[in-house]
């Protein structure tokens, strides 16, 4: 009974551990939000944008779950229907110009990694 107990207090410690961590890590970044507003209200010439406060406090994550959504539906809908899945790549995606698909991968690609870069601070002045 006693193994029980020190088992669910381990859980419900490890448990308490994870959201104290998650909530100051919240409060770094909402420091650090506060912080480059500002440096950005003394620095006239700084060219940051509303958009990089924005991913710097997180709040693009709808764009990258639709993005995400719309790169994963196809890889998902092959597993219940592959020929389907190979027709729509071969005759749908086929017609499409290479122009279209460049582009549309280029918007991906800042979506998923540049602004995620950016908002983990690699590229810093």
């Amino acid at each position: 009974m006693i193994q029980i107990f020190s088992l669910l207090a381990g859980v419900v410690q490890s448990i308490v551990a994870d959201w104290t961590t998650k909530r100051q890590n919240q409060r770094d970044i909402e420091k650090a939000v506060v912080d480059n507003k500002i440096r950005l209200a003394q620095a006239a010439e700084s060219h940051n944008e509303a958009w990089e406060m924005a991913a710097l406090e997180g709040r693009d994550t709808g764009l990258r779950r639709v993005s995400f959504l719309i790169w994963s539906t196809p890889i998902l809908w092959s597993a219940w229907d592959a020929p389907a899945a190979a027709a729509f790549f071969r005759d749908a995606l086929g017609a499409l110009p290479d122009w279209y698909i460049a582009g549309y991968l280029a918007i991906s690609g800042a979506v998923w990694g540049i602004s995620e870069l950016k908002a983990a601070g690699v590229w810093k002045k």
